[in-house]
């Protein structure tokens, strides 16, 4: 008898840990994707429910993707996944990997600067229904102490905000920001928060909870599965409902 409640007890414990707080429940379902995913049948993803899509534009600025090296630059795929998506009334935002490095402050604005028009090359320009464009900012860094990585993150959403005429969204996760020093300044500054945290109740949000923001979309999963995409794919959740980070 103890031993049988004790093994009701751990599956729900196991349950809790694994199942979304009720408000995360309620959200909008998304996705994210990229060259990684190759061809997508759009179509099929559209009749699932999912309702919005970041798709990669770029990945670094050529050859300086410390991760999967031979695949960085701009994602050929993007312009296909972004018609492909809006055709199923899928809501679309474009994402740029960063792979930021230095040395020191000036190096990092000269690569920001790079990697920045990497990206808006390939997006172009934003189209009404848009999601805001993004900077995922995750590990590895290189030769960037935390006022550095500032200075890189600063150049880049400066320079697509003054191209594309929005303020992007930062895409991270509690560890990779603490790099940074942990910093509220661009919660304080208005770019809104995507973050990653797999397989909890709620996610883990750094920067003082986003400067009391908190979290606009929640990658809570890289191992989800969807119709029409061969393997694993990124679920998320949408909080707050398109007004926060849509173009109008």
């Amino acid at each position: 008898m103890l031993r049988a409640a004790l093994t009701l007890a751990l599956a729900s414990v196991a349950v809790a840990m694994t199942s979304p707080s009720p408000a995360a429940a309620k959200s909008i379902r998304g996705i994210d994707v990229s060259r990684f995913q190759e061809r997508i049948a759009w179509k099929q993803v559209g009749a699932t429910g999912i309702r919005f899509a970041f798709v990669q534009a770029s990945r670094g600025s050529g050859d300086d993707c410390l991760v999967v090296p031979e695949e960085c630059a701009a994602d050929p795929f993007y312009a296909r996944n972004y018609r492909g998506a809006r055709a199923q009334g899928i809501r679309v935002g474009a994402y740029h990997r960063a792979f930021a490095s230095g040395p020191g402050v000036e190096g990092a604005r000269k690569d920001a600067l790079e990697e920045a028009g990497v990206f808006i090359a390939r997006v172009g320009s934003l189209r009404g229904k848009d999601l805001l464009p993004v900077l995922d900012v995750e590990t590895p860094f290189v030769d960037l102490d935390e006022e550095a990585l500032r200075a890189w993150i600063r150049t880049w959403l400066d320079r697509v905000e003054r191209e594309l005429g929005v303020r992007p969204i930062i895409y991270t996760n509690n560890s990779s920001w603490q790099a940074t020093g942990d910093t509220t300044d661009f919660a304080l500054d208005g770019h809104p928060l995507w973050v990653a945290n797999f397989d909890v109740p709620s996610p883990l949000v750094p920067a003082e909870d986003w400067a009391g923001k908190s979290w606009s979309v929640w990658q809570y999963t890289s191992s989800g599965r969807v119709r029409g995409i061969d393997g694993a794919v990124d679920k998320n959740r949408l909080r707050k409902g398109f007004g926060k980070i849509d173009l109008r």
